[in-house]
């Protein structure tokens, strides 16, 4: 009824779909649903086609069933053309396009299954409430350019886009509509250069004449049918929408044909207020010669997502909105930015009280080489403080050429930007160990917490955990559960091999990886991997130590100690110590690392 149409006329009703006699039908595994008056439920009825709503019994879910007229299927050419349809709509995988699942055969019958939409179709709507919004009509034209956007990705050209063959399915939700374009009957596959479509077996016109590109009507072959000639027949829809009547109407197609080269009946829209912008689009996408059309779906996109952005209800809501807002932010501005001072000020203050220096620990014992077990209690301590994610921590490099007992702390938590000193020494004698350890306000020399810890040798690590503990407490410091994992971790349950390993790190502590620093950390190191085989934490340091001393040449730089660098550092004990410590994981094996080698990816 909208294919020839005087100035007069509007469109009428469609004829009513076709009823078969009563009773079930079904096509393999998909049941028609029957109606209360006992005839199969039809969606829709076209000239070769009934579409019936239907169920999948085996996935008790609901589907459009598309069945060909079996007088209709004994033609070959009606056959193919079914299927062409089925396969065309297939390939488009996208929200707005109704989307096929199935085809199938049976007692001379064709079928094929799709989506089921709810909803009714954009000609149906305009039909029943007048032209649509300026608004809608955007958001319901964008969505079906994106349908074509992804059939011109496919190279299909559905060369029938219409109101009656655009679907405005219920949104659930009611938030904004859903459009889903359907039947694709005469559609065109274009793929390796040629075109498999209905043309190639039909000649003469084809599709709707009040929606049809200019090219549409001259002889196949003189004018190739692409995706703009769907935009013509969208910016005929949009007229559609917008006015409630087609762009050009005739009583024949030479007539509709000839119509199309005038200019556009303007006038239509003067009582409804369509704006400059928009009629500029409508005039691109109804341009009679296609080169001055938007030459792919994608720039027609972006030319509609610019006027729906500019004239969608929610642009002008948030137009007005802003208007509001920036007369209210000039207000606001000030207070916000003086509240934006105090709490960065109070936050400042905040890291400040939870800042510390942990300066070396005195070495107490009655044998002075027992210095170096001084130095790894402080080093193990300050780790564990360092795991803490809201404490600040300075490193030891700044901290290591002070004293052990400095009397100016005011003037080295300055230096440090600290708020808090952490003193200490500590006391060897055979397998025991004594650890005093004092907490101190470094701008008026108050303590805040002192202890002491006499502990064997073999308990050890418990004073390093008691100790980050006890002064992330009182620097009220959050702990998490991951954090409080990693200050308690054992690394070793070997005291001589954990003593061994302090021996090396006090080496590797000194100041430049000189030869005798290098040879001396590896020499202890070694022993205390020998010790305990599964010590991750000395195979970790072992590593770094053999890398660096390859690379500073503080080691021999030979292809055995490289070879031996390269295998300590893919050590999974290693990187996984590595990993627990440097990265704060909880613990090791708790996150896979997979290395790959460079040079041949296959090796990991």
């Amino acid at each position: 009824s909208l294919g020839f149409l005087n100035d007069s006329q509007q469109p009428e009703r469609s004829e009513a779909g076709r009823r078969l006699i009563p009773g079930p039908l079904k096509y393999d595994h998909f049941e028609v649903e029957v109606g209360a008056d006992g005839f199969p439920t039809e969606l829709g009825a076209g000239a070769m086609a009934i579409t019936y709503r239907a169920r999948d019994t085996v996935l008790n879910s609901v589907v459009a069933l598309k069945v060909i007229d079996r007088r209709v299927a004994q033609n070959p050419g009606a056959r193919s053309r079914f299927l062409r349809e089925a396969r065309a709509a297939a390939q488009i995988r996208h929200p707005n396009v109704a989307r096929v699942s199935h085809y199938g055969e049976q007692d001379g019958e064709c079928f094929y299954v799709m989506e089921v939409v709810e909803g009714e179709t954009l000609e149906a709507k305009v039909r029943r409430e007048g032209p649509l919004s300026l608004a809608l009509a955007l958001e319901i034209i964008e969505q079906v350019a994106r349908a074509l956007a992804a059939a011109e990705a496919c190279g299909v050209v559905h060369r029938d886009i219409k109101p009656s063959n655009i679907m405005l399915e219920r949104d659930p939700g009611g938030c904004a509509p859903i459009v889903k374009v359907i039947d694709y009957g005469i559609a065109k596959l274009v793929a390796g250069g040629t075109a498999q479509g209905a043309d190639q077996t039909q000649t003469g016109f084809i599709g709707t004449p009040a929606f049809a590109s200019p090219e549409q009507f001259v002889s196949v072959g003189q004018t190739p049918i692409d995706t703009r000639a769907d935009i013509y027949s969208l910016g005929a829809t949009f007229w559609y929408l917008l006015s409630g009547r087609v762009p050009f109407v005739g009583r024949t197609l030479r007539e509709l044909h000839e119509r199309q080269q005038e200019p556009l009946p303007v006038a239509q829209f003067n009582s409804f207020h369509v704006p400059s912008r928009v009629l500029g689009l409508l005039k691109s996408m109804l341009a009679p010669d296609p080169k001055d059309r938007p030459q792919t779906a994608r720039e027609l996109l972006s030319a509609i997502h610019r006027c729906y952005t500019r004239f969608s209800t929610e642009a002008r809501s948030r137009r007005k909105r802003s208007i509001i807002v920036a007369a209210g932010a000039i207000l606001v501005l000030g207070a916000l930015a003086f509240g934006t001072w105090l709490y960065q000020r109070a936050q400042s203050s905040a890291e400040m009280e939870r800042s510390i220096a942990v300066l070396p620990f005195e070495n107490r014992s009655e044998d002075k080489a027992n210095a170096y077990f001084a130095e790894g209690i402080q080093d193990e301590i300050l780790t564990r403080l360092s795991k803490i994610a809201d404490l600040k921590v300075i490193s030891r490099t700044s901290t290591q050429h002070y004293k052990s007992a400095p009397e100016n702390l005011a003037e080295i938590g300055k230096q440090l930007g600290v708020a808090h000193i952490l003193e200490g020494s500590v006391q060897r004698s055979g397998d025991g160990v004594r650890v005093n350890v004092q907490l101190i306000k470094a701008a008026n020399d108050s303590h805040l917490w002192a202890d002491t810890f006499d502990r064997k040798l073999t308990d050890i690590f418990s004073v390093e955990s008691e100790v980050a503990k006890a002064i992330a407490d009182q620097l009220r410091a959050r702990l998490t559960g991951q954090e409080e994992q990693v200050i308690a971790a054992k690394p070793t349950d070997n005291p001589q091999a954990y003593d061994a390993y302090l021996r090396g790190l006090a080496y590797t502590l000194k100041t430049g990886f000189t030869p005798a620093n290098s040879l001396g950390a590896q020499k202890y190191l070694k022993e205390a991997v020998r010790l305990d085989a599964k010590f991750a934490l000395g195979w970790a340091l072992l590593s770094y130590v053999a890398g660096s001393g390859y690379l500073t040449q503080s080691l021999q730089p030979t292809a055995g100690l490289r070879e031996e660098a390269r295998r300590l550092r893919e050590d999974p004990a290693a990187i996984e110590e590595l990993a627990r410590r440097e990265l704060g994981l909880m613990s090791p094996g708790e996150t896979l690392f997979i290395i790959k080698d460079v040079a041949d990816p296959s090796k990991k």
